[in-house]
């Protein structure tokens, strides 16, 4: 019993201390360096998020970016996130509460089937 408290107290001490904002961010890079990817409906908009020093994370301020630059139509207005939120990967749950859960989910092969043409002067197109 006591061997079990112990195991629970140093897994929720790693949990904790891997989730902080200035922890999280550069295990985040060195671990999921291209896990994390955007697209909307027609993949006019494509995004790797990057974890470097001085990158922020996708959010707001990009999608309002993309929709007065891009023009898209409504339908392609929304963003999904490409991946699945694994709640056993513990050192991504501060990205996951904070930035995943503003995206809704959608499977790539859903979205590739409506891919306009890959531009690579496109500065909203990463993939």
């Amino acid at each position: 019993m006591k061997i079990i408290k112990i195991i629970t107290i140093i897994f929720f001490s790693i949990a904790v201390i891997s989730n902080l904002p200035f922890v999280a961010k550069p295990l985040l890079g060195k671990l999921d360096a291209s896990h994390f990817k955007y697209s909307n409906l027609n993949a006019s908009f494509t995004y790797v998020q990057s974890f470097g020093f001085k990158d922020s994370y996708i959010g707001e301020r990009t999608k309002y970016r993309f929709k007065t630059e891009a023009h898209p139509t409504p339908e392609n207005e929304t963003i999904y996130r490409l991946y699945k939120i694994n709640p056993l990967c513990f050192w991504r749950w501060h990205y996951y509460i904070f930035i995943s859960s503003k995206f809704p989910y959608k499977r790539w092969d859903e979205i590739e089937k409506n891919r306009v043409a890959y531009d690579r002067n496109n500065m909203w197109q990463d993939f």
